[in-house]
C-alpha cells in the first residue's frame, strides 16, 4: 500500500529491489525484482500484490520511485508492508585454532612414565 496526495505529487510509479543492502541512486539504474504502476490512492485501499517467488526470502528492500504524476517533489503518506518477519541470522565469520596434533606442554599430567612419555 502506497498512500500520498490526490495531486501530482502522489507517485506514479513503483521498484522494489530485494536484498540489496547499501544501495545508492546509482544502483537504482539496474532491473528492479518488481515493477508496478501506481494509481492515486489517497485512503490507502489499492494493494500491490509481489510476486510470490522473488519475495520469499528478502533480508533487505529497497523501494524507488522514480515519477510521480507531474510535480517537481513525490510525497508519500505511508508504506504499508504485508508479509511474514522472521529474525535475520546474521553469520560472521568465526575464527578458530584447530590442533592437528596434541602438543605434550598443553596437557601437564603428573602421571607420565619417564622411559617411554606415554600417559597412563
Amino acid at each position: 500500500v502506497v498512500m500520498g496526495e490526490e495531486d501530482g505529487t502522489h507517485p506514479a510509479e513503483m521498484r522494489l529491489f530485494r536484498n540489496i543492502p547499501h544501495m545508492s541512486f546509482d544502483d537504482a539504474a539496474r532491473e528492479p525484482d518488481q515493477m508496478f504502476s501506481l494509481n492515486r490512492d489517497p485512503a490507502g485501499e489499492l494493494e500491490y500484490p509481489t510476486k510470490i517467488a522473488r519475495f520469499s526470502n528478502v533480508y533487505h528492500l529497497s523501494i524507488h520511485f522514480p515519477k510521480n504524476f507531474g510535480a517537481e517533489t513525490t510525497k508519500i503518506f505511508y508504506i504499508g508492508l504485508k508479509g511474514e518477519w522472521t529474525e535475520a541470522h546474521r553469520h560472521e565469520v568465526t575464527i578458530c585454532n584447530y590442533e592437528a596434533s596434541a602438543n605434550p606442554a598443553d596437557h601437564k599430567l603428573e602421571q607420565i612414565t619417564p622411559q617411554t612419555h606415554f600417559i597412563s
